[in-house]
């Protein structure tokens, strides 16, 4: 009893609303990682019930079941990299993960736990959903949510599975007659999407939800967040986040060594010179696959062929099309990339192009792998 009270003591005086003093937990650096005892999670109010190889995580949505690499939840199950272990008799679970599934994120610098503002939950769940971008149909398969589909774009070609939800025309210009005729109670779109059309939708009743494409990787976060709690799928949506993370901190782990390579990815050769700016998403993976990017100093996606010479990038990398524009075209002969054969073709772009969790799995292992081929072997990891 004297135990439990103490226990109490501790956890009013280091709990708020807002955040968590971490300053009394026993913790490991391990790769990068924080590490940190059950016991001393337990005194902090984040109970862990450990049976036999396996930890049940009690948040104030549900019980995550970690076991070995993997955080399941109801629906789905996702794969992380800082396995618990057991040292001295003691058990260590990765606090970062253990935080993220309560809802808080980890500041290492103030050791505190801060708590992540959450949209409120609907007061109706949907059950007939419209996806009119590429990117929000990857997610809410990611989530686990594809049962709510009932159409999406010509352009959603991600998963395979997507081929057996019907299509309702363009993300720029879909069809309003077919949109009808699923009787959704619910669009969810993007910056794209023309706001004229989405009055005409919720004229028609239609609960019509428009995004901002991400421009960084923390929007990315907080889209699937958002988009987790609009289609009942929270616990999703929290597992999804702690295990990307993870799997951003191991990346930037292994290549923390590597020197960092002046890169331009050409999105658009000839007439006009399109890469990705400073302020998009592209740039943030770029980042993180320990790439500087020659255009992170300009805005939005144009570029000119004199800022491109005077940059000369010592890697380019794109699609097939564009780069054999590049190697045809005299202008672009000065470029050191293409008269060392620093070029490199990527078979399949949209793993940089949509904003999803593949972005920061796949797009950072390939990314990694033109930039710091060495490092390819640790890095295949995140993107299983």
């Amino acid at each position: 009893m004297f135990k439990l009270i103490i226990y109490f003591i501790i956890f009013s005086l280091s709990f708020s609303s807002e955040f968590i003093n971490l300053t009394t937990l026993e913790t490991q650096e391990k790769n990068n990682t924080t590490f940190v005892t059950i016991e001393s999670l337990e005194k902090i109010g984040f109970p862990i019930e450990k049976i036999n190889n396996y930890y049940i995580i009690k948040s104030n949505i549900g019980d995550f079941i970690l076991k070995n690499t993997h955080i399941y939840t109801q629906y789905k199950s996702y794969t992380y990299i800082s396995k618990p272990y057991n040292l001295e008799g003691k058990t260590y679970l990765p606090l970062d993960i253990v935080l993220s599934l309560n809802g808080y994120t980890y500041n290492k610098i103030l050791k505190k736990g801060i708590k992540i503002k959450e949209t409120a939950p609907p007061n109706t769940y949907p059950q007939k959903i419209i996806s009119l971008s590429p990117g929000v149909t990857e997610k809410i398969f990611a989530l686990g949510g594809e049962e709510f589909l009932v159409g999406r774009t010509k352009y959603s070609n991600y998963p395979k599975e997507v081929e057996g939800i019907d299509t309702v025309g363009s993300m720029f210009d879909p069809n309003l007659e077919i949109i009808l005729s699923k009787k959704p109670n619910l669009i969810i779109a993007e910056t794209h999407f023309k706001d004229k059309l989405i009055s005409t939708l919720n004229n028609f009743g239609i609960n019509t939800i428009k995004f901002s494409t991400s421009s960084n990787i923390d929007d990315i976060h907080k889209s699937i967040s958002e988009i987790s709690i609009l289609i009942n799928r929270h616990m999703e949506g929290r597992a999804l986040n702690a295990t990307l993370k993870d799997k951003i901190r191991y990346t930037q782990y292994t290549l923390k060594t590597f020197n960092t390579p002046k890169v331009y990815y050409a999105l658009g050769s000839g007439k006009t010179d399109i890469t990705a700016g400073g302020d998009t998403f592209i740039n943030s993976l770029i980042t993180l696959s320990k790439g500087k990017n020659i255009a992170s100093n300009k805005n939005g996606w144009k570029y000119s062929l004199e800022e491109l010479i005077i940059e000369d990038p010592e890697i380019i990398f794109g699609s097939e099309v564009v780069l054999k524009e590049m190697v045809k075209n005299k202008n672009y002969q000065l470029l050191s990339a293409l008269k060392n054969n620093s070029y490199h073709i990527v078979e399949d772009d949209s793993i940089f192009n949509l904003s999803g969790p593949r972005s920061l799995t796949l797009g950072v292992y390939e990314m990694a792998k033109i930039f710091h081929p060495k490092a390819a072997p640790k890095l295949k990891i995140i993107t299983e």
